[in-house]
């Protein structure tokens, strides 16, 4: 029995010493003075944890380009209605998307906030890190 007990309690400390995959701040990785609306085509929504993103055709200088959005977890896109089939019935269509820069400067690479789907709702998408939901969002 004591040998049990001690195999168990070096597999927690084996445990232990792993190293955690830590979750990140919001300011980590985007900047909250670099928010802006970006309009273009939603072409994917990927649904998975620990977020779900969205991908969108713009009109850049050089042609069309591909901007990645960061959203927050899908319990929380649940919990606030935007569910894989409210966003899917943009995919095509053309949204607005609420979104702050990577801190980076990494190029069309943003953590959104809110969407304008294409039948005109709002669905909010993550952190509403400039206080505007409910107040200047797209009135």
């Amino acid at each position: 029995m004591r040998v049990l007990g001690g195999l168990g309690f070096a597999l927690l400390l084996a445990a232990a010493a792993a190293p955690a995959s830590a979750h990140h701040a919001f300011a980590v990785e985007f900047d909250a003075k670099a928010c802006t609306d970006v309009t273009g085509i939603l072409t994917k929504v990927n649904y998975e944890n620990p977020h779900a993103y969205l991908f969108m055709n713009v009109k850049g200088a050089s042609g069309v380009e591909e901007a990645t959005f960061q959203l927050s977890s899908t319990s929380n896109l649940r919990r606030g209605g935007a569910t894989p089939a409210v966003l899917n019935a943009s995919l095509n269509k053309e949204v607005v998307i609420r979104g702050c820069g990577s801190r980076n400067g990494e190029k069309n690479r943003y953590a959104a906030s809110f969407i304008k789907l294409a039948d005109g709702t709002v669905q909010r998408l993550g952190q509403d890190v400039e206080g505007i939901f409910g107040t200047k969002i797209w009135k």
